[in-house]
């Protein structure tokens, strides 16, 4: 079982319980879904990523490294007035299959949004976070934090490895819906003024703080990708990631042309 199955650190008894809970739920969930979007619209793979908050009437696709956390906590906070932590946070987020029948009847109801990314940070973010740990390095490759890691983490990739993890894997694999049937698309390089305008024209007002910034409950996560780009990216690697996630750039708006501008030795920070 992989990471990505057992998030927010469920396993054992209390897994398999849930998950056949979830299975005895899933057709009247699923007929839900296609009465809203249409049969065989939605992805039924990725349908899992979603998170419901049903005292705000909203839907969220998460995705990871597309500040997927920071919104889960964001959320939660709004829906229970409590600040958790990360792991707690995605554990209480209600699942497509645990929504109860009366919510199920109102699906239509829900505003359902997801966060895109630029492929050039988000890999590289990708990369920052995750390679920081054993468990990483043991499973995947030891690529050491360094431009040339990513080079070779980027080769990596290109032997196979694209799909092994969904820090990485291309946004479109984990889309539940087509992007134009989200009630709305956040950019993570807007964010927070793109999550102000959706969540007020719903009634709702993000905190002062909120996305501005590491939160309390996710420490750790923030890898400074954006500000990183032109010390770990070659013209070389930019070529292999414009391929890698050729679909990501077309689908999801994103020009593989405007690629990141390496730092000559003297533009280098000390």
């Amino acid at each position: 079982m992989t990471q990505d199955e057992t998030e927010g650190g469920m396993s054992g008894l209390p897994l398999l319980a849930r998950n056949l809970r979830n299975l005895i739920r899933a057709p009247r969930a699923l007929a839900a879904v296609d009465r809203r979007y249409g049969k065989g619209v939605a992805h039924r793979k990725a349908l899992r990523r979603l998170a419901f908050y049903p005292g705000l009437g909203l839907g969220f696709n998460r995705i990871k490294k597309n500040a997927n956390s920071a919104l889960i906590l964001l959320l939660h906070e709004l829906e229970t007035g409590q600040s958790t932590l990360s792991d707690q946070a995605k554990d209480a987020a209600v699942k497509l299959f645990e929504l109860s029948p009366a919510d199920l009847v109102r699906f239509d109801d829900f505003a359902v949004f997801v966060t895109i990314r630029n492929p050039y940070s988000r890999v590289l973010s990708a990369f920052l976070d995750k390679f920081r740990f054993d468990e990483y390095r043991r499973k995947h490759g030891d690529f050491p934090l360094t431009p040339d890691g990513f080079g070779a983490f980027l080769d990596w990739l290109d032997a196979g490895g694209l799909s092994r993890d969904a820090h990485w894997d291309r946004q479109v694999r984990l889309l539940a819906l087509p992007l134009d049937r989200y009630d709305a698309v956040l950019r993570f390089e807007t964010l927070r003024a793109d999550a102000v305008a959706f969540l007020s024209a719903r009634g709702l007002a993000l905190p002062e703080d909120a996305l501005g910034g590491e939160h309390k409950g996710d420490k750790g996560k923030q890898t400074g990708a954006d500000r990183q780009l032109g010390s770990f990216y070659t013209p070389a690697r930019a070529a292999l990631v414009a391929r890698l996630y050729a679909e990501d750039f077309t689908a999801l708006g994103y020009d593989p042309e405007d690629r990141p501008h390496q730092e000559s030795p003297s533009e280098e920070h000390p």
